[in-house]
């Protein structure tokens, strides 16, 4: 069996050991796993490494659009793309599907799903786990046709709650498991999308859109 260039793109270790001990256990040694951590090693390992398949957490890496994905597709069209997440928003999923990805499990999956969305991937077929299908199934519009809080990621709206709840940056990086620059670099295309200047505009903008709960704040 040839070698199988695998770019594995996770900042979660024990997912990262998770996936290489499944698809280990059944290709043995016909993988050549490259483990990154930032964007910066995706788009110089992309380059370098020539992977055949990217495994990838849009949310987790350090990705904060959904178009990143469609580029790193154009960049590599004969890579094939695998997305791994815990990510269940509609509205990301379709983005990612509207993007040209097409195939997508959850990390709460079982191990066979994830080895069948491999294989589908290297023999460009389309694989969606149960539950993402059954989202896909349930919203046959297009993205752009679903709310969405001034065209916030479900990503963003996460953090808008963290902020409102009076956390720090760092201890928003630390929850959400990034990186101190990319929680600022959210905040600001936060803000940008909102039109708004500081917290108090986010907590009234967020109060008034249902993206937390009125009653536990008293202004």
């Amino acid at each position: 069996m040839e070698t199988i260039n695998i770019l594995l793109a996770d900042n979660q270790t024990l997912t990262r050991q998770g996936i290489i001990a499944i698809l280990t256990d059944f290709y043995g040694k016909s993988l050549n796993i490259k483990e990154i951590n930032t964007k910066e090693e995706l788009y110089t390992s992309l380059k370098k490494f020539d992977p055949n398949i990217l495994i990838i957490d849009f949310e987790l890496f350090d990705l904060s659009e959904i178009s990143d994905l469609r580029d790193i597709k154009k960049t590599s069209p004969s890579m094939a793309i695998l997305v791994v997440s815990d990510n269940k928003s509609p509205i990301e999923i379709l983005k990612v599907v509207d993007s040209g990805i097409t195939n997508y499990v959850l990390k709460s999956c079982e191990s066979q799903e994830l080895l069948d969305a491999f294989h589908a991937a290297m023999q460009s077929r389309k694989y969606f786990c149960n539950e993402i299908m059954d989202v896909i199934l349930d919203h046959k519009t297009s993205p752009k046709n679903i709310v969405e809080h001034g065209n916030l990621t479900s990503s963003e709206v996460g953090i808008v709650r963290l902020i409102t709840q009076g956390l720090t940056t760092k201890e928003i990086a630390e929850q959400k498991h990034l990186s101190f620059h990319t929680i600022i670099t959210h905040r600001k295309n936060i803000f940008r999308k909102l039109g708004i200047t500081n917290s108090s505009e986010l907590l009234m903008y967020a109060m008034r859109n249902g993206i937390i709960d009125t009653t536990e704040y008293y202004i």
